[in-house]
């Protein structure tokens, strides 16, 4: 108990010259907690991924039944629909591509026109592209 008070006056004391002791067991008993804790979380994060891989590798086993050979597909054979509506669409790009043919001086030939059945991009996300992208 005597230990104990001497160790808190010399601690309370005013100057820094005069705590040298309780500043060098403060630095070191904080950087033992922080290094500790440290392991702790490495070791929790570490179980956790080992947790997790433990139900990945029971998947994998049990997926690993042999499978019948798979044939080669079959040829696609892609049908080209032109709706009434499309005749506009066309007309303009078969315009456009003449226009182009008239600056080089060669002429081109359309062999087909097919929609995309895919967008690049939703429509929300499209929009998220011209909102983020409009000049200041």
């Amino acid at each position: 108990m005597d230990n104990l008070l001497r160790t808190m006056a010399i601690i309370t004391e005013k100057y820094a010259s005069q705590n040298m002791s309780g500043m060098w067991a403060t630095v070191i008993t904080g950087l033992v907690v922080v290094f500790l804790i440290l392991c702790i979380l490495i070791g929790f994060i570490y179980l956790i991924g080992l947790i997790s891989n433990a139900g990945k590798k029971k998947e994998k086993k049990t997926k690993k039944a042999p499978e019948a050979p798979v044939a080669a597909p079959a040829p696609v054979v892609e049908e080209e629909v032109y709706e009434e509506d499309d005749s506009e669409i066309i007309a303009v790009i078969s315009a456009a591509i003449a226009a182009y043919g008239e600056q080089d001086g060669k002429t081109y030939a359309i062999k087909k026109i097919k929609r995309s059945e895919k967008q690049p991009r939703s429509s929300w996300g499209t929009a998220g592209v011209i909102d983020n992208t409009r000049p200041f």
